[in-house]
């Protein structure tokens, strides 16, 4: 992943959630699926804000969101765009 921030920013650009690397946290920056499957996904704690770790890749994704984890489809999994985190920002009791 690049980082093409100007020096001192550290900025990444977001990433659909399908793309994170397995193992992987990253802060959720947007949930583009439409009203019914957004209160779903708020419902399990996938919401803006939360940071949330990609334990599994596949039809489900295995997602560890705030101690617990979760199945989510691929395709609703697609809807969630995350920055992905650096590693000393972000453990598995980091969630948010």
């Amino acid at each position: 992943m690049t980082n093409d921030a100007p020096s001192g920013q550290g900025k990444v650009s977001a990433i659909p959630l399908d793309k994170l690397e397995r193992g992987k946290c990253g802060l959720v920056v947007k949930v583009a699926a439409d009203s019914d499957d957004a209160k779903r996904l708020m419902a399990m704690g996938v919401c803006t804000g939360r940071i949330i770790k990609l334990e599994q890749l596949g039809d489900p994704m295995i997602l560890q969101v705030v101690g617990s984890k979760l199945g989510v489809s691929r395709r609703l999994g697609e809807t969630v765009s995350v920055t992905p985190c650096d590693e000393e920002t972000c453990s598995e009791s980091g969630n948010r």
